[in-house]
């Protein structure tokens, strides 16, 4: 990790200590909620599209690097705030962003600027990709959560 508290792509040095982890509200239990049967269903039926507003914030992009890590359409999306809600397929994407920004939170003990940063940063196992490109495909999210797994548990990258 660098002074100013990035850590140097392709490093696995950081060291994860649950127990210094404070305990936050958590990007998914805000935008979709902890009972996981609610969870489902709000996948299920879509979910507001005031989901996308508070994903671009929680990672720091703007709604053209939004666009391009969902695989959405402007097009698409203008379709989606007149309808209110995203699709099932739409709505899982977004959870997915969700779920790898609460897990680079915790591993930068909670600190939001870290966990972007961690997340926009080239890494070379993903061929130069930011974590959050790499993410766009359900088989490219776990290779991101497997590496998040590693640096964790201090596993050598």
């Amino acid at each position: 990790m660098s002074a100013s508290g990035k850590v140097a792509s392709g490093s696995s040095k950081l060291q994860f200590n649950p127990a210094k982890s404070p305990k936050k509200s958590k990007l998914i239990a805000r935008v979709i909620g902890v009972d996981r049967v609610k969870v489902q269903t709000s996948l299920l039926e879509g979910l507001s599209v005031k989901a996308i507003a508070d994903i671009e914030k929680a990672l720091g992009i703007d709604q053209k690097t939004f666009l391009l890590i969902s695989g959405m359409s402007k097009a698409t999306l203008s379709r989606r705030k007149e309808a209110g809600r995203l699709t099932p397929d739409e709505s899982s994407k977004v959870y997915r962003f969700a779920q790898l920004y609460d897990l680079v939170k915790a591993m930068m003990l909670d600190d939001d600027e870290k966990a972007r940063d961690w997340l926009q940063t080239p890494e070379p196992l993903f061929g130069g990709k930011t974590p959050l490109e790499h993410a766009r495909t359900e088989f490219g999210a776990k290779e991101v959560e497997d590496l998040i797994g590693r640096i964790r548990h201090g596993v050598f990258s």
